[in-house]
């Protein structure tokens, strides 16, 4: 029986020595000399019966509690251990834990647009018509696990909806058409309140002689659900431009029906659908981007590898600069198409080609390179945009040393190398490990 209340013993007086050590740590300042030497003399005495077997059980009781009695005068909100101190112990110390988990193994990051998609899914819609009843309340809360929001938003005015868009016109009577661009703004915070107002953006429909504005999460692409609620069919087309090129046949198809006007609020595509006023002008769905870890650690023993999909930084480079020259304070994630020496290009029938041969792997690499639509690879483009720093692979690219070129599997919907230049090679962060959520065919294992 002396065994094991000898033992439990030691149990407590290890107890008393860590809280005499916290107590040391973060009040010795505030303690007079003597009564912080009283409390070391006695935190050793016991630390030495802790290790005395000889040494008789009341001894050590007598040490014990005349521990926990010095203990309890210095110890003041440190000792003893109420329910608070200990519950803020354990938060700091797991956002201590979780700060060093992300700083150096793991790192959580969202997927925000459809650039890699369909490897990783950026925000999408579902799309119904007007009329078609939306889902019930348990369905949508059942949603809310997986990150879906129901948008049904009613019509503001009565009349032909419109959607507002751009004209260009060339020297040889030509018309370039194209959607208005969106407006970045601020949302109306957590639930509505105001609180936590994160970056939301803008967009516009004109309904009969009004204007109506629609808020948008930012880098939603609005513009698929107003294809896919005004346009359907055209939305269906298997084009390598994608929703560019369905653009396209909308805005030929309307300027030879006469469909796009000049309206009060500038030129506009005309759908040839009504709306009344109260009623559903848009009912959608949209599902969360793809949320996973990052692995942080690997990079630091191997270089990445071409084919490679990897998250960095952005803030070193300039194609990424705000109009104000302030460096991008975002992450991204693409593939890795190209490392140091390597000779890049993109063939006429979308094949990308590394080193003079077209590439053999990854599979994402390989489908795009053989424009496999079926599967949803629409095939790579040689130019995204961009003008400074672009750099289009129309033409053989060799990558320059310490950078990498970066290419999104979504060729047409990705701004990425082709148009802002390469990453540099200290601002990788790492490569994807696990999707965690949504829960969706993507689950588990990163590509």
């Amino acid at each position: 029986m002396s065994f094991y209340y000898r033992r439990k013993l030691r149990k407590i007086g290890k107890a008393l020595l860590e809280s005499s050590e916290k107590i040391e740590l973060y009040r010795g300042d505030v303690l007079t000399k003597d009564a912080l030497n009283e409390q070391i003399e006695l935190a050793d005495k016991v630390r030495a019966a802790s290790k005395d077997r000889t040494m008789e059980l009341t001894q050590v009781e007598v040490l014990l509690n005349q521990l926990h009695e010095v203990l309890v005068r210095n110890g003041g909100k440190i000792y003893p251990l109420n329910t608070g101190t200990d519950y803020t112990e354990m938060v700091v110390m797991a956002a201590i834990v979780a700060g060093s988990i992300r700083s150096f193994f793991l790192q959580p990051f969202k997927i925000p647009t459809n650039s890699m998609w369909p490897t990783y899914n950026g925000m999408t819609a579902e799309v119904r018509s007007a009329d078609e009843p939306v889902p019930s309340l348990p369905v949508r809360l059942l949603e809310k696990i997986q990150w879906t929001w129901t948008y049904v938003i009613p019509a503001e005015a009565t009349g032909e909806i419109g959607i507002p868009i751009s004209m260009q016109r060339y020297g040889n009577n030509q018309v370039e058409y194209g959607l208005r661009s969106r407006q970045r703004t601020l949302d109306d915070g957590l639930f509505g309140t105001g609180i936590w107002k994160g970056a939301a953006d803008k967009h516009e429909i004109q309904v009969g002689s009004s204007l109506q504005s629609v808020m948008m999460p930012a880098d939603f692409g609005f513009e698929s659900v107003l294809l896919k609620t005004f346009f359907p069919e055209e939305a269906k087309l298997k084009l390598p431009r994608q929703d560019a090129d369905r653009w396209r046949v909308v805005f030929a198809k309307a300027a030879r029906d006469g469909r796009i006007k000049n309206g009060p609020f500038g030129p506009v595509l005309m759908t040839g659908k009504q709306a009344t006023a109260g009623q559903n002008l848009l009912n959608f769905d949209i599902l969360t981007g793809d949320m996973l870890f990052v692995d942080r650690m690997s990079y630091n023993f191997v270089d990445p590898s071409r084919g490679d999909t990897f998250v960095f930084r952005t803030n070193n480079i300039p194609g990424l600069n705000d109009q104000y020259g302030q460096p991008s304070q975002n992450y991204y994630v693409k593939r890795l198409a190209g490392v140091p020496g390597q000779k890049l290009r993109v063939g006429e029938q979308g094949e990308l080609f590394v080193d003079g041969k077209v590439v053999t792997s990854p599979e994402p690499m390989v489908l795009n390179s053989q424009r496999a639509m079926d599967k949803g690879y629409f095939g790579y483009l040689p130019e995204a945009g961009g003008d400074r720093y672009a750099i289009p692979l129309q033409q053989e690219y060799t990558v320059t040393p310490g950078h990498y070129f970066a290419m999104g599997d979504n060729s047409a919907n990705s701004y990425d190398s082709r148009g802002w230049g390469e990453v540099p090679a200290q601002d990788v962060v790492g490569k994807p490990l696990f999707i965690l959520h949504p829960f969706t065919s993507h689950w588990g294992p990163a590509k």
